[in-house]
């Protein structure tokens, strides 16, 4: 007995041991350390020719391929746990920002050489950059420590403004070829959580509109031009769901590329909504209550 417990003492006063013991504290907790952050959002933009691609006009894509989501995969270490030993609600938000990249470099990096370069020309002046003006997150269910899952972004919606991205959170795995109730009820059971969150691009201070991005990147057709009645698109109106679209032609000829993509934007806006406008209320809420005693 007296032999462990000298053998546990000298190890206890090893350095060698504490040496070791910190740098596997430091492997587990690898996504943690300081600059990994950074290392883990630039690299999308790298990843897809950021400063490597020149400023010149992109193949034609698809406009509905900005719809497509974008899935990264992380687990929670030792660091990332609250009191109940899962990941802590404030840890979401830096996946989110991984997320989130990911998604928008794959979608606008090849264009912005040009789109920098044109605006220029315009006499804008300033960085090109995408701001986060908002999010909203929804906890459905808690991610145990060290248990793998999935952050799958997309863009649900834009205006003229604003690109509004839903990020889920998820259980790996795919959905069944089924279609029943019960189905429906198990898919719902894989979400951890669900967030929405909004994205301004600014060259300097002059706000670029989100479809100078798409296009400069080669997606078309993104227009926001009246249609053939006259009335007013939504995009003019500051939304992306108007009531009715000019429909353009696709380089192959296709016809409703616009209509397909005016039709799942529309769907979107309808989802986010709710979000945008609980953002007024919640400022005028803000203005009342600091007039009232005991808030200003």
């Amino acid at each position: 007995m007296e032999a462990i417990q000298f053998w546990f003492s000298s190890l206890w006063q090893s350095a060698s041991f504490w040496k070791a013991a910190a740098i596997f504290f430091a492997v587990l907790n690898l996504k943690t350390l300081p600059i990994v952050w950074h290392i883990r959002v630039y690299r999308y933009f790298f990843r897809n020719g950021y400063l490597i691609t020149p400023a010149v006009e992109q193949p034609a894509r698809p406009a509905t391929d900005i719809l497509k989501p974008f899935s990264i995969f992380s687990r929670a270490p030792i660091m990332e746990l609250d009191f109940n030993m899962h990941k802590s609600n404030s840890t979401y938000f830096s996946d989110l920002d991984v997320s989130r990249t990911a998604l928008m470099s794959s979608i606008v990096v090849k264009g912005a050489a040009l789109l920098n370069k044109n605006l220029h020309s315009q006499g804008k002046k300033g960085p090109l950059g995408f701001i986060l003006g908002s999010v909203y997150t929804n906890f459905k269910r808690e991610i145990p420590a060290y248990v793998k899952y999935e952050v799958k972004s997309h863009i649900a919606s834009f205006d003229q403004k604003w690109i509004y991205i839903i990020t889920y959170f998820l259980k790996p795995g795919k959905r069944s070829s089924k279609k029943d109730q019960d189905e429906n009820e198990v898919l719902k059971k894989r979400l951890f959580a669900v967030s929405i969150s909004k994205y301004v691009l600014k060259k300097g201070r002059y706000t670029v509109p989100p479809k100078d991005a798409f296009e400069a990147a080669g997606y078309t057709p993104i227009l926001d031009t009246s249609d053939v009645k006259g009335q007013s698109t939504g995009v003019e109106n500051g939304h992306a769901n108007g009531t009715a679209l000019e429909r353009k032609e696709t380089a192959n000829g296709k016809s409703d590329e616009w209509d397909r993509l005016k039709a799942e934007i529309d769907r979107g806006f309808t989802i986010v909504e709710p979000f945008i406008n609980q953002e007024d209320k919640l400022l005028d809420d803000f203005v009342y209550k600091m007039s009232l005693p005991g808030f200003a």
